[in-house]
C-alpha cells in the first residue's frame, strides 16, 4: 500500500531535509576522521618516542554541531617522518628500540597520508549511505 502525505507534510519534509542530511554527514565525517586517526596511530613508527600518542583529533569549526574535524600531530618527529628528510647523523635520545647515541638516519616512515588513502576508498560510499539514511529517516 502506498503511503500518502499532505502538502504540508511534504513541505515540512523538504524544509527539514537539509538539516537532516547535514547532521548525518557531520556524523559520517567524524567517523571517517576517527578511523583515519586510529589507522595513523597504528602506522606511526614506534622508535620516535610518543609519536603515536601525539596524534589527536580536534574540531576545526564549532557550532551547534561540529562539522569539520582535523588531525593534529603535536610532535617534532612527525613532519620528518611523514614528508621525508635528507639522510643525516642525528642524536637519538628517547627511542624505545635503541640506546641513546648518535645514529645515521636515512629512512622515513609516512603514517598519516597512507592512513588517509586507506580510509578514503570507502568514504564516498559512507557519504552516500549517510545521505540515504537522512532521506529515509525523515519519511518514516
Amino acid at each position: 500500500m502506498v503511503q500518502q502525505f499532505t502538502i504540508g507534510q511534504y513541505i515540512r519534509y523538504l524544509k527539514d531535509l537539509p538539516k537532516n542530511i547535514e547532521n548525518n554527514l557531520s556524523i559520517t565525517n567524524e567517523t571517517f576522521m576517527r578511523r583515519v586517526k586510529k589507522s595513523a596511530k597504528l602506522r606511526a613508527p614506534r622508535d620516535t618516542a610518543s609519536l603515536a600518542e601525539d596524534i589527536k583529533m580536534a574540531p576545526k569549526r564549532q557550532g551547534k554541531n561540529v562539522k569539520i574535524w582535523k588531525i593534529i600531530v603535536d610532535n617534532p618527529a612527525a613532519a620528518p617522518q611523514e614528508f621525508g628528510f635528507t639522510p643525516h647523523f642525528a642524536p637519538i635520545l628517547n627511542s624505545s628500540k635503541m640506546k641513546p647515541g648518535i645514529y645515521f638516519v636515512r629512512k622515513n616512515t609516512p603514517f598519516l597520508i597512507p592512513a588517509i588513502e586507506n580510509q578514503l576508498s570507502n568514504f564516498p560510499k559512507q557519504l552516500n549511505e549517510s545521505a540515504g539514511r537522512a532521506i529515509i529517516k525523515k519519511w518514516n
